[in-house]
């Protein structure tokens, strides 16, 4: 086989290649985290003033994940009068297991959330709720097993 031979399956191994990897990514499917991004990217000024007010009060949120639950706790001095708030787990590699859940906290300030509702897997959690009329805002990532 003589070097123009050669040349020519080198070209058609790589034309099989490039379509190959065109096929691949054609079938992929890429969903943004939500639909409504660009929408809320123009009010994003006050999920940043929300997460500030949060991060003043020096106490902080936790979601600490057990058996069947997960409990989410929120800061005590914002327990009273809340309203607006919601709890949204969402899930990058799938926009169809999203969940929003609205929050209603106890006398402690934890509700507990039931993982049955939510597959094994990375999901990012967006918390936000208003205390007496100031917003509170925060996201956090979580792996549900």
């Amino acid at each position: 086989m003589n070097w123009g031979y050669k040349i020519l399956v080198v070209i058609i191994i790589f034309i099989a290649g490039m379509g190959t990897m065109v096929t691949i990514a054609m079938k992929q499917k890429n969903e943004m985290e939500d639909d409504q991004y660009y929408v809320k990217e123009l009010k994003h000024q006050n999920l940043i003033d929300a997460e500030k007010n949060l991060n003043k009060l020096g106490e902080k949120l936790s979601i600490l994940d057990t058996n069947n639950l997960l409990r989410l706790t929120i800061p005590h001095s914002t327990i009273t009068n809340i309203s607006n708030g919601k709890i949204d787990f969402l899930r990058p590699s799938d926009q169809t297991k999203d969940l929003t859940i609205a929050m209603s906290m106890d006398d402690q300030g934890e509700q507990f959330i039931s993982k049955k509702n939510l597959v094994r897997g990375l999901y990012n959690i967006k918390v936000s709720w208003q205390s007496q009329g100031v917003a509170y805002y925060t996201e956090r990532s979580i792996f549900i097993n």
